[in-house]
């Protein structure tokens, strides 16, 4: 079982909420915005450091992010002890030490391979995340030096860990995969409504906010909170347990349900409101500002 840290009342910017003491047992950790670099690959080593001395402490560290598993960041990757993992905005949960999957919501793969048919074979570069990993059309692969590749996704793409197929459609159809999420980058002007048109057209997806030449979407069934209620039931407790930090209104469930929700400086405003401490932005260690204030 976990070790127990022992803290102080809960705080809302100065307002005490509750005059009992708390049981943390977990850190629900975000990724882009909250604990990664500019870089968007790297965790800064003081940031490293206060997650590390909060597994020393018992503490399980549990990423919660819009990533799928293999594309985070390496450090949580290399460090065996995060063993839980909620992915691409709550789509699968893993446990890493008996590699099984605790809940999924996917795309059927009849849907995944109509989604696949509206933005395939255009020459635009694509990643569609399924079974944790980056699947990606062969042909564009092989040019990727014609596509507007996110910077921090060059290491992934030069490891060679993208699965490379003809047609997405045909695979995730032939094979039985539900997709995760996809994201669609560098979609020319012309093509941007009509794209975004034609998924929303579907019925079945929720596309981010600030869709254009960039399109991220997942299942519009798809809840984080389902997920994360599958972990809580199997870990043994629950929000009241844990405290949760990040930086968009995707993370503000989690913030708002914590028994320590904690906001990133570069949050919206709306995230901010929501949570009991405001900490630095990612840029400033803003995770170890909050994890040392209130967990060591």
């Amino acid at each position: 079982m976990a070790a127990i840290v022992r803290l102080p009342v809960k705080q809302s910017i100065g307002i005490l909420r509750s005059s009992i003491m708390m049981d943390i047992r977990a850190i629900l950790l975000d990724f882009d915005g909250t604990s990664l670099q500019r870089d968007q690959v790297y965790i800064s080593f003081r940031n490293k450091r206060a997650l590390l001395d909060a597994l020393d402490r018992g503490v399980e560290i549990i990423p919660c992010t819009g990533r799928c598993e293999d594309m985070f960041p390496p450090q949580i990757e290399a460090e065996k002890r995060i063993r839980y993992w909620v992915t691409a905005n709550g789509a699968r949960v893993v446990d890493r030490q008996k590699k099984e999957v605790i809940f999924q919501s996917l795309f059927t793969p009849e849907e995944s391979a109509m989604l696949c048919r509206i933005f395939e074979g255009r020459h635009i570069y694509s990643e569609i995340s399924a079974d944790g990993k980056i699947f990606m059309e062969r042909d564009v692969c092989a040019h990727l030096e014609n596509y507007p590749v996110p910077p921090h996704h060059v290491w992934f793409l030069e490891a060679g860990r993208q699965i490379e197929v003809d047609t997405p459609s045909a695979y995730f159809l032939e094979h039985g995969i539900g997709i995760e999420k996809v994201n669609v980058y560098g979609v020319p002007a012309e093509q941007q409504q009509p794209m975004i048109r034609a998924l929303l057209d579907t019925g079945i997806v929720t596309i981010t906010d600030g869709a254009g030449a960039d399109i991220q979407f997942f299942p519009k069934r798809q809840r984080r909170v389902d997920a994360m209620d599958a972990l809580f039931s199997r870990l043994g407790y629950g929000y009241e347990s844990v405290m949760s930090l990040g930086d968009s209104r995707l993370d503000q469930p989690m913030i708002e349900n914590a028994a320590i929700g904690v906001a990133m400086g570069n949050a919206p405003e709306q995230v901010k409101a929501v949570a009991d401490y405001v900490t630095a932005p990612f840029d400033h260690d803003g995770v170890a500002d909050a994890i040392e204030k209130y967990l060591l």
